[in-house]
């Protein structure tokens, strides 16, 4: 089927015999001509990549056709340049990537030679489509687009004159949230601990390291006995550097804590400013009971707030998201369409002003307050000011566009035969 498909692509790109037969001039620019073939391709490319077809008339393409060939004639004449080794990388890529899709090198040739295609030509091709393209860029940046400026007075007289019409913001509210993160707790470490020291006392009365690391480690490198290969100073976290560059060949280090948890370290070769060494590392994980501990916790605080007490002081007290926290646990104005879609469901079923049930989610527990209903109402100014100007310096680039060209058709030959 990718076959096929490509197969399509490139004839949508090349002229065909029958086409060269029939073909006539429908345009010319200056010196140089489309042809009906080119017109016909171009319709088909756009046909091909889902372009409305009320877009698609034969006299509106060419239109777009002659003045694209304008905008890259002028662009040549004003001397813009082109960074001519990287188009041709990105056209040699680009085949690359057409060719990648045939089941083997035979299969890509034999298709080029079916359409009296060389693999050169067609990198020939779209160097050329990606010169017009960057060319046509650059003289918008340099030469129109810049020229463009959208002052806050244009701005607020669109606004006035439109704001009746402009979309309506829809019922929003404001809405908080409590957060607490389910991290292990101090008896958890205290149990990692325990086990770590365990098997230091194991590898002290003799046993293997290797082994232990392979039955013991909660590290990956412990399916190659707890061996990390070489590494120089900086590439470990401090505590882990700190211990191994303290040891010599063969020698094992007391127990270490990391970020990651606890590790015992071996140091196996030394090579210049490289050690080699294998490590067991028991992580300090959160486990069931610190789950519970904190779903625990989450459901007394939603009785309190049941009970009367503020939400926003609680979330001050208990929530560990700290950019909330200081705010009364608020994050922000949403609709109902802006709710994390995750909880949109049991934030929209808990009446405002009733914390919804207590919802957990990879690690993380929450508490969400619809608080503050705000009425659907016309956007504010300041809320669409960056769209608005989006906007202007869009339809103002475009009537700055259709002037250039103009004025550029008025210095140049151009004829259409369509």
């Amino acid at each position: 089927m990718k076959k096929v498909i490509w197969i399509a692509l490139l004839l949508c790109l090349v002229l065909n015999v029958s086409a060269e037969l029939v073909d006539k001039i429908v345009a010319r620019v200056g010196s140089e001509i489309i042809l009906l073939s080119e017109l016909e391709r171009q319709i088909a490319q756009m046909r091909t990549a889902n372009i409305s077809e009320d877009l698609l008339e034969a006299s509106e393409v060419l239109q777009h056709m002659v003045d694209q060939k304008l905008m890259v004639q002028k662009a040549r004449e004003m001397d813009i340049k082109v960074d001519e080794d990287a188009i041709k990388k990105h056209a040699e890529r680009y085949v690359q990537q057409i060719r990648a899709q045939y089941p083997s090198e035979a299969d890509f040739q034999n298709d080029l030679a079916k359409m009296k295609f060389t693999q050169r030509d067609l990198e020939h091709f779209f160097a050329e489509q990606i010169t017009e393209n960057v060319l046509s860029e650059q003289l918008m940046d340099q030469y129109i687009s810049k020229e463009v400026t959208i002052s806050d007075a244009e701005m607020l007289s669109y606004y006035e004159a439109t704001k009746d019409s402009m979309a309506v913001k829809p019922v929003t509210w404001e809405l908080r949230m409590i957060l607490r993160e389910v991290k292990a707790s101090e008896e958890t470490g205290i149990a990692a601990r325990e086990t770590i020291d365990a098997i230091q006392a194991r590898l002290a009365a003799g046993e293997d390291f290797a082994e232990l690391a392979s039955s013991q480690s909660d590290c990956p490198s412990s399916q190659q006995g707890g061996d990390l290969g070489y590494f120089k100073r900086g590439m470990m976290v401090k505590p882990f550097e700190d211990a191994a560059f303290a040891l010599g060949i063969g020698e094992i280090s007391p127990v270490v804590e990391s970020q990651f948890g606890y590790h015992i370290i071996k140091v196996t070769d030394i090579r210049g400013e490289e050690v080699r060494a294998s490590h067991i590392l028991k992580t300090v994980e959160a486990g069931e009971a610190d789950e519970e501990r904190e779903m625990a916790l989450m459901q007394s605080i939603r009785e309190r707030i049941l009970s009367g007490e503020s939400f926003a002081d609680l979330a001050a007290e208990y929530s560990t998201d700290p950019a909330s926290a200081k705010d009364g646990g608020l994050i922000g104005e949403f609709s109902e369409a802006e709710f994390p879609e995750l909880f949109a469901a049991p934030i929209m079923s808990s009446p405002v002003g009733i914390p919804t049930e207590v919802l957990k989610n990879e690690g993380l527990i929450y508490i969400f307050l619809r608080d503050k209903e705000i009425a659907s109402r016309v956007y504010s100014f300041e809320e669409v000011k960056e769209q608005l100007k989006g906007f202007l310096t869009q339809s103002k680039t475009l009537e700055a566009y259709d002037a250039w060209i103009e004025e550029a058709k008025q210095d140049s030959f151009i004829e259409i035969s369509l």
